[in-house]
């Protein structure tokens, strides 16, 4: 995409120019957002249009702890769109206790309130193409007439009203990339990689950007000043971009005793299935729509019970058994297990991170049990396939993916959970380099103990509760005394990038202020999951 320079009529409402790093998902909303501002923005991102493997490259990074952070590879996506080519489309909104002090998690402090953010959901979901900023089953599903998530199902400690939304076209740059194409206020500057920022003569302040070319031809250095910069090119990216400035001694960095630390992401996995009572037909067990859009029902933990208990936060979800192993009988999970093992197939039905972790679950099986699931009901695996693949590839909204119906009701749980806070789990610059010169990031990622037990203490909170009402019971995978264990291994992330340029009230607390300044300085700013 070549630079664009704003029109006439448009540069005199332009008083402010914003350099934005990074065109993912925050890149994207924020440019626009500040254009609509009436400020002029130039968009930097190290890709391209299309995927660069020269520029994917520069994402690399070394890994530490390989059993727990996912490759970068497959982690983040480095071209015009970032890593919204990888986004499956799940939209949920922070919880009120999320930014409540809490023993659970120490040291963290939001530096605002919960209600700070409530007057931007709604814009949120308009970016996200979601629908409302509607996360209730009861209003936005009709749930009146619907019924609660399993029959007879009784609101307590345990809930099964929040909901989780889709984006129709999980891929944003689709429709956010025309809309920034069409904004004469932002000019896109396409594979061009940030190696330093140039401090300001003014003491806190950057004065410009170097860039040099993600292909590592030999072009000159070009620089980019601005009044503003924000790094919006991912949490490691973002942090590993602030710590090179740390490096150096290019800007200055309050906060820098927290840079890189309290790296974290979700604890996912499952360690039980459900045996539900009641009518199956009437089990809502996977996608429903809303205002045509997808939402999805969770079961969630009521925040009382949060506190009382001293639990992490957490969703839990009616699942699929693992396609991986034949013995599910389901010829349509089979073919499932064979389209995601078929190199034609495999990228186009699943993000790499996500097929990796479901086909890393269980050894390897033959084909041919699962040749002999779909020979069983070769008819009606058939017309599902057929419909998956209408409503997944050629339907608007997007079908975000599948759940068998079980005639038996009986489901897999599929748990999503908080992870406290550790300064040893961090950030850091490798003694390796790109190919432009920089250390690469060093990541070690690490989930404690801690972490597990708030999830087995949720699985059986959520147990006694069904079985309380008479709804079901859960039946574990492992022996009590190894459940602990199974859900550390189970525990792996590095596509979610929290927490390593976390927000504080002051530095004492954070690197960035509650407006994503970064601390010591005045016109750098962070737009990152981190």
């Amino acid at each position: 995409m070549p630079p664009r320079q704003p029109s006439a009529d448009s540069s005199s409402a332009a008083r402010l120019h914003v350099a934005v790093v990074g065109s993912g998902p925050a890149g994207m909303v924020l440019a626009l957002e500040l254009a609509e501002q009436g400020c002029r923005v130039t968009l930097i991102e190290s890709g391209f249009e299309a995927h660069s493997a020269e520029a994917q490259s520069l994402s690399d990074a070394e890994v530490a702890t390989s059993q727990t952070q996912t490759p970068m590879e497959d982690a983040v996506h480095r071209r015009f769109g970032g890593t919204s080519h990888l986004w499956g489309g799940r939209c949920v909104p922070y919880d009120p206790i999320d930014f409540e002090p809490r023993p659970a998690v120490r040291s963290a402090h939001w530096p605002m309130p919960a209600d700070a953010l409530q007057p931007y959901w709604s814009r949120a979901c308009a970016h996200a193409d979601c629908g409302e900023a509607e996360f209730d089953y009861a209003t936005a599903v009709n749930g009146a007439a619907s019924g609660p998530l399993v029959p007879r199902f009784v609101e307590g400690e345990v809930l099964s009203s929040h909901l989780e939304r889709w984006s129709a076209e999980p891929v944003l740059v689709h429709r956010l990339g025309a809309a920034i194409r069409q904004q004469p206020l932002i000019e896109c500057v396409l594979g061009a990689t940030v190696v330093k920022m140039v401090a300001g003569e003014r003491p806190g302040t950057v004065a410009a950007l170097e860039l040099r070319r993600s292909d590592g031809s030999a072009d000159p250095l070009s620089h980019i000043a601005a009044d503003r910069f924000v790094l919006a090119c991912g949490g490691v990216e973002t942090t590993r971009l602030l710590l090179l400035a740390q490096q150096a001694g290019d800007v200055p960095l309050d906060g820098a005793e927290h840079l890189g630390r309290y790296y974290m992401g979700h604890l996912s996995g499952k360690i039980a299935s459900v045996q539900l009572r009641g009518d199956p037909k009437k089990t809502h067990y996977g996608f429903e729509r809303s205002g045509g859009y997808y939402v999805r029902r969770r079961f969630t933990v009521a925040e009382s019970a949060l506190r009382a208990r001293k639990l992490l936060n957490i969703a839990l979800w009616l699942d699929n058994p693992s396609p991986v192993d034949p013995a599910h009988g389901s010829g349509i999970l089979s073919a499932a297990y064979i389209g995601l093992r078929t190199p034609v197939l495999r990228d186009k039905l699943a993000a790499p991170a996500i097929r990796k972790i479901v086909l890393g679950q269980f050894a390897q099986p033959s084909f041919a049990r699962h040749v002999g699931n779909l020979l069983r009901s070769p008819i009606g695996t058939a017309a599902f396939v057929a419909r998956f693949l209408h409503g997944r590839y050629f339907a608007k909204p997007r079908l975000p993916g599948f759940f068998v119906h079980s005639p038996g009701n009986r489901y897999a749980i599929h748990y999503h959970a908080e992870q406290t806070p550790q300064a040893d789990s961090r950030i850091t610059l490798s003694s390796t380099r790109d190919s432009l010169g920089l250390p690469r990031a060093r990541i070690d990622l690490r989930f404690h103990r801690a972490d597990a037990e708030s999830v087995v203490a949720v699985h059986a909170l959520l147990d006694a509760h069904l079985r309380e009402h008479d709804v079901g019971e859960l039946t574990y995978h492992y022996p009590e005394a190894e459940r602990v264990d199974a859900v550390l291994r189970h525990a792996r992330d590095g596509v979610h990038q929290i927490g390593s340029t976390r927000m504080g009230r002051t530095a004492a607390e954070g690197v960035a202020d509650a407006y994503g300044r970064i601390f010591g300085t005045d016109n750098l700013y962070a737009c990152s999951s981190s």
